[in-house]
């Protein structure tokens, strides 16, 4: 009985690896299908509003509000 159930184990250990494979070859097929033309304008675009934050954060302050500002004050924190 036990080995009957350890041999179940593993065919689904067996099957759960094939599925994993199976996904990680359907990703990487669509990477590299990928039109890396038309990404790569907007890749630089993100980038760029990236390094705009980084350096107004470490030049600067940015024209959005704070995190603090987002957040609301509860009744145990308005006592403190």
């Amino acid at each position: 009985m036990a080995e009957k159930k350890d041999n179940s184990l593993e065919e689904r250990k067996v099957k759960a690896l094939e599925n994993i494979a199976n996904t990680l070859e359907d990703l990487n097929d669509w990477v590299y299908s990928m039109e890396t033309d038309i990404w790569s304008e907007r890749i630089e675009w993100y980038l760029n509003e990236f390094y705009q934050l980084a350096k107004a954060k470490t030049v600067g302050s940015t024209n959005r509000p704070s995190r603090d500002a987002e957040r609301e004050t509860t009744s145990e924190e308005e006592t403190e």
